[in-house]
């Protein structure tokens, strides 16, 4: 019998302390797409599932050198048809924005309700369903401005939702990048069984990327310390007029990014979307 080993990162909450679990695994080399969320009465499990023990012990004690509080680290073992199903119970079709309806792959014979965009899609781990205050807020604020942009880059695609959601508000140009090579295989496949197609997609870190072009709107869906590391390489991929969605920010981290993408870059903020957890900021570059 096959058999996975998780390794569970438990906090209290989502905020800070669940932002820097989240950062210290990318920098331990674990791909955004291999973590799966529950949060269950105020407290935040943050597991990765693994092939082999030894995999488990290596990651628990390369993540305890990184030195953070408040952090519980509990490995158990599990059978693996148990670990690859059990985060899709709740998984189910729902309105991610006002005209798209997300449906799950998995779920054969599902109708979009009437009036509806559908979008269908697949994915390995919990990461990327839409069920995430930040991708749902990102995806909310780029079919509001459906009509006002023809190009588009998305920073962190995952599982390419939102590239998929620009072109569904009229984007004719996408190009979309993600420094995971699996998530980027992900994307492909998501975008290729809706019809869709970008320009560009590929596995590339922010430092890295080069477009020949600059885009009408750019949506970076991040980690508050990577949008403030990246910030000046972020606004650079805006056209004068371009309009910017961040999310991925804690409430806690909302002073923070207000801060950091003050008068200095040349951008105004429009808006903020404040979940119950999360943010999401929308800003525009002054002509």
């Amino acid at each position: 019998m096959r058999v996975t080993h998780e390794v569970a990162f438990q906090v209290k909450g989502q905020g800070a302390v669940a932002e820097c679990v989240r950062a210290a695994l990318t920098g331990l080399n674990v791909p955004r797409t291999d973590l799966v969320e529950e949060e269950s009465h105020g407290m935040l499990k943050i597991s990765i599932f693994l092939p082999t023990a030894a995999q488990a012990a290596a990651l628990g004690r390369a993540f305890k050198k990184s030195g953070l509080n408040g952090v519980k680290v509990v490995r158990y073992v599990h059978r693996a048809s148990d670990w690859e199903t059990r985060w899709k119970d709740s998984w189910r079709p729902f309105g991610l924005t006002q005209r798209i309806y997300l449906i799950p792959r998995f779920l054969d014979g599902v109708k979009c309700p009437r009036g509806r965009v559908p979008l269908y899609l697949d994915t390995t781990s919990a990461f990327g369903t839409g069920l995430h205050e930040t991708t749902r807020f990102s995806a909310q604020l780029i079919e509001s401005l459906r009509g006002s942009f023809r190009t588009a880059l998305d920073i962190g695609t995952g599982t390419g939702i939102l590239a998929a959601v620009a072109l569904l508000s009229g984007a004719e140009h996408v190009e979309a990048f993600d420094i995971d090579r699996e998530a980027v295989k992900a994307a492909d496949l998501n975008l290729k069984g809706n019809g869709l197609r970008c320009a560009v997609l590929k596995a590339c870190d922010v430092k890295r990327f080069k477009s020949r072009r600059k885009f009408d709107l750019v949506a970076a869906n991040l980690i508050t310390h990577d949008l403030l590391q990246f910030k000046a390489r972020i606004v650079s991929f805006l056209a004068p007029g371009a309009h910017l969605i961040l999310s991925g920010i804690s409430l806690k981290n909302v002073p923070l990014i207000r801060k950091g993408f003050g008068a200095p870059t040349g951008l105004k903020l429009l808006k903020i979307i404040r979940g119950k957890e999360w943010s999401a900021f929308l800003f525009v570059r002054r002509s």
